[in-house]
């Protein structure tokens, strides 16, 4: 029979990743027979045991994050906190006279907290629930900050300043192409995103000249 650690990580990898306690129970409940008495106590102290995050950390292997700090009850795998996937850039080609390839890159903001959101809301835009499928069956998204990092607008890099989107809404919200409503957005448990932002998107980015 597979260990409990297995177990666990398998519950969340089925789960997409991330999930609560509640339904890493009913997971583990659905694929492990014969459960003992106390087994939901295990399951949590495994998950603490096993995570730097957590106070009850024993060293060693560093399997699970805590999606929004301790006591919120929503835990992850830290394997899936990998790298945003960097794009290969165009090969070089022959300068035709008068003429010369410009090349802008928009710089995506991956924090250690925005690949963590990334991973609740299993790559899915929060404005039309796509999730972007490459070639090697990983699955991408961008998180994009409502107010923006650094000057002039010195937005935060907490959860509720964040959304998960597509390219092409990320791109949207990027140039204060379009207005965000809270209400519309598709909401994961373990993710609050918060109203000031949203109305100081709509007041301070959308349709502002570039």
């Amino acid at each position: 029979m597979p260990t409990w650690d297995e177990d666990i990580v398998k519950a969340f990898e089925n789960l997409g990743g991330s999930a609560n306690y509640d339904a890493l129970y009913a997971e583990i409940e659905r694929t492990r027979p014969n459960l003992p008495g106390s087994w939901k106590s295990v399951v949590r102290r495994r998950v603490q045991d096993l995570s730097s995050d957590s106070a009850g950390f024993k060293g060693g292997k560093d399997l699970f994050f805590s999606v929004e700090g301790l006591g919120a009850g929503v835990w992850g795998l830290r394997s899936y906190l990998g790298e945003t996937p960097k794009a290969s850039d165009l090969p070089e080609g022959v300068e035709e006279p008068g003429r010369a390839y410009t090349l802008t890159y928009r710089v995506l903001r991956d924090t250690a907290l925005a690949r963590k959101i990334k991973v609740i809301h299993q790559d899915q835009c929060q404005i039309c629930g796509m999730a972007v499928s490459l070639s090697d069956g990983k699955t991408y998204s961008e998180a994009h900050h409502i107010i923006p990092l650094g000057k002039p607008h010195n937005g935060s890099d907490v959860p509720g300043n964040i959304i998960v989107l597509c390219p092409n809404h990320h791109v949207l919200c990027d140039y204060g192409a379009m207005k965000l409503d809270l209400q519309t957005l598709r909401q994961v448990e373990g993710h609050q995103v918060s109203q000031q932002s949203i109305d100081y998107h709509n007041r301070s980015v959308y349709g502002r000249p570039l």
